[in-house]
């Protein structure tokens, strides 16, 4: 009997060994899959990083925000660069507006953000902050021309309106504001020419149906600081003028447009422009122009309609843009 008892050992033995080691492999593998799924994790973050930076250096901030938001399980770097980005698209659209006021405080919290180093993000943020001061800088030229040009100082505003065109046109609102600017000198020049070869007509001038406009979130050109200004809209041009039949030889601009308006039977908008572009003894060729909004986008752009206007018989015709002929 104690034989049988001491034979026994041995077995016991191994097999609490065998459990021993059993247990350790289930250790063991468990240790191996919690590792593999951390592996996965981080390769899933590190790929949609690779895919936002990418985004991100060819300007593609929307869809980079989109790729940053598929992540399953974000960690800190893809959370914080998706904010910057939030911040760098608001900054963005309000440029792209032209709402200077509105940019300012975006663009102060997107150049202090430091949440993240990625160089991609760092790089465009510093393209769109360099734009952002040429537009102000663009803003401050253009409303200068205009307030020039409200007290009829025409060499100063022509002088503004060459810096505004100096200005490199690195963003779609700096080239529209140069179009207008380009069209204010137009103007300008025309006025001086019909000036030094008048015989004591009347030349003709542009006449707003507003006395003033205002054009908001404006900069000045020297500082950052937002302003507003309010400027007349008037200009001048020149008329090519001829004798002008007695019923209409003594009426003033002002008094010509007023007719033309009442003939016409089209309610024109309170900041719609008029230029007198021609004159004959039968009829004034008339220019309606359009003021595009300050506030739309910058794509917006400024529309005209030319009419005749005949004084005697109170008949106004509209050119047909197609044919060019008036109907």
């Amino acid at each position: 009997m104690d034989h049988a008892y001491r034979s026994s050992w041995p077995l016991i033995v191994m097999v609490l060994i065998g459990l021993i080691t059993l247990s350790g492999c289930a250790k063991n593998t468990g240790g191996v899959t919690a590792s593999s799924a951390t592996t996965a994790t981080n390769n899933s973050t590190t790929a949609v990083l690779t895919k936002a930076d990418q985004q991100i250096s060819q300007t593609k901030i929307a869809a980079a925000r989109k790729t940053l938001a598929s992540a399953a399980n974000p960690n800190a770097a893809v959370k914080n660069l998706a904010t910057g980005l939030k911040y760098y698209q608001e900054a963005e659209e309000a440029l792209e507006n032209n709402q200077l006021s509105l940019a300012k405080g975006y663009f102060e919290t997107l150049s202090s953000y430091d949440g993240t180093t990625d160089a991609s993000f760092i790089a465009a943020r510093q393209k769109l902050v360099k734009q952002y001061q040429a537009v102000k800088q663009a803003n401050g030229y253009y409303n200068a021309a205009r307030d020039d040009l409200s007290v009829h100082d025409l060499a100063t505003a022509k002088a503004n309106i060459d810096k505004l065109d100096r200005v490199s046109a690195s963003h779609p609102v700096i080239k529209e504001l140069q179009k207008k600017a380009l069209a204010m000198k137009q103007a300008i020049m025309n006025y001086e020419a019909s000036q030094s070869t008048s015989s004591g007509s009347e030349s003709s001038t542009v006449v707003s149906s507003s006395s003033s406009s205002s054009l908001s979130d404006s900069n000045s050109a020297t500082s950052s600081t937002d302003s507003t200004s309010s400027s007349s809209s008037t200009a001048t041009s020149s008329s090519d003028s001829s004798t002008s039949s007695s019923s209409s030889s003594t009426l003033t601009t002002s008094a010509i447009i007023k007719q033309f308006q009442d003939a016409a039977g089209v309610t024109f908008a309170s900041d719609t422009e008029f230029n007198i572009t021609k004159q004959t003894s039968d009829y004034y060729q008339i220019t309606a122009v359009y003021a595009a909004d300050e506030s739309s986008s910058s794509a917006s752009k400024t529309v005209t309609d030319t009419y005749r206007y005949y004084p005697d018989s109170g008949n106004v015709t509209k050119e047909d843009s197609a044919s060019g002929t008036f109907e």
